[in-house]
């Protein structure tokens, strides 16, 4: 088996890598080759990585997109169209307007996922033509770049990913005492929006018993009495929805994460030149589990095993109360070398309003990079409830389109 990682470069590789050794026998993973447009950070990457890996599996580096995707098997995006520049504008730039700077949600999401549009559309062109590969998609915001893909430019052999799920579905095993593999949850929503609504372990029914113990816990983003009043457990990125006013002023007093992220990148590649074991420093950076959650998969897609994993995909009638053609953030079977989401009936009405609402946005915005339209763009910032009014809109677009010229165009 051939596995190419897009992105290579970026600080999160040693987890990807350290899973894929993980499962490596069990895929009988033959090649793993890593890309990326930064050819420091790739060479970096490239060395340290072969200090973990020891010859368990051949390891290669390319600056050619082409050699890396073709005839493999699996391509993995983690690549970040900007780098940490652009996330850095996209936290900065909605702050001047009062607004929540977030690299997935509301206006540095919007900013974020244009910038990815041109470069999916290269990358897959490419790997359609010279492999049959299936991708793996972390690139961010994971859910919205899903939609394009599925929705818009028809490539089908695309399963969206996130680390969130299964950090939620850790902590409900920790807090139940048992483990991952004992639970199964009603899980929908879209990335970075979604929602649990019941819990079994072992096949009980167990979803009041975490809702009191969830909401006795004191937690100023998401207060008990809040859970207890809409009976759903709540994705951390809706914290910036619930308690936007909270949120917006506790970015304003510790700053943007982007600026501690930079730091972090700063000291972890230091280490990665010269050490040998994955440094201590990359458990500050976030995506915990990020490792587990693409190995997992990428195995069990392998094996046609029917597990379980929460995905991005299509609707397909799981949530019978939204469209099938949604892609949504979803429990599915892993089979035949496909993800199959699971029927689990209707979602909340609360849950309904949102994603609907969201979801729109996100084909808002997609249509404005289609049309290069920018009144369309403005249709899709009015829309979501963490973007602009009237009265700033057309200077936030203006600045956004300014900060980003070479990545896309609005007219």
């Amino acid at each position: 088996m051939k596995i190419a990682i897009i992105g290579a470069g970026s600080s999160y590789t040693p987890e990807l890598i350290s899973g894929l050794l993980d499962v490596s026998s069990q895929i009988d993973l033959q090649e793993v080759w890593m890309h990326d447009i930064n050819e420091r950070k790739l060479r970096i990457m490239y060395g340290f990585c072969q200090r973990l890996v020891k010859g368990r599996f051949k390891l290669f580096e390319t600056k050619d997109f082409v050699e890396a995707v073709r005839e493999s098997n699996y391509v993995v995006f983690q690549f970040r169209p900007g780098g940490l520049k652009a996330r850095k504008l996209d936290e900065e730039i909605p702050i001047k307007y009062g607004l929540i700077g977030q690299e997935t949600t509301g206006v540095g999401g919007f900013a974020a996922a244009l910038r990815a549009f041109p470069i999916l559309e290269r990358y897959l062109d490419s790997v359609a033509r010279h492999s049959e590969a299936i991708v793996i998609n972390f690139t961010n915001p994971s859910g919205h770049v899903t939609e394009f893909v599925l929705n818009y430019l028809g490539f089908e052999r695309f399963i969206g990913l996130c680390n969130v799920p299964i950090n939620f579905l850790n902590h409900l095993a920790k807090l139940l005492s048992c483990r991952i593999e004992d639970l199964f949850v009603k899980y929908y929503g879209l990335n970075h929006l979604s929602f649990v609504e019941k819990v079994w372990l072992n096949n009980e029914d167990v979803t009041e018993r975490v809702f009191q113990t969830i909401s006795q816990h004191e937690d100023s983003e998401f207060p008990g009495w809040l859970i207890a009043s809409l009976k759903l457990l709540m994705n951390p990125y809706l914290r910036y929805y619930v308690s936007t006013q909270y949120m917006f002023k506790k970015i304003c007093e510790e700053g943007t994460r982007a600026e501690k992220v930079i730091q972090i990148e700063d000291q972890l590649f230091k280490k990665y030149e010269t050490e040998n074991e994955i440094p201590q420093e990359l458990s500050q950076r976030g995506g915990s589990l990020y490792s587990t959650a693409a190995a997992r998969l990428i195995k069990d897609l392998t094996l046609s095993n029917n597990s379980v994993h929460i995905v991005n995909t299509r609707n397909h009638g799981a949530i019978d109360n939204l469209p099938g053609d949604y892609v949504l953030e979803l429990a599915c079977l892993t089979k035949a070398g496909k993800v199959l989401p699971i029927t689990v009936n209707g979602a909340d009405p609360f849950a309904v309003g949102l994603i609907h609402t969201i979801k729109m946005y996100e084909r808002l915005t997609i249509e404005a990079y289609l049309r290069k339209s920018k009144a369309t763009a403005i249709k899709a910032l009015l829309l979501h409830p963490l973007g602009p009014r009237s009265h700033n809109v057309r200077e936030l677009l203006e600045e956004i389109c300014q900060a980003n010229r070479e990545y896309f165009e609005l007219l």
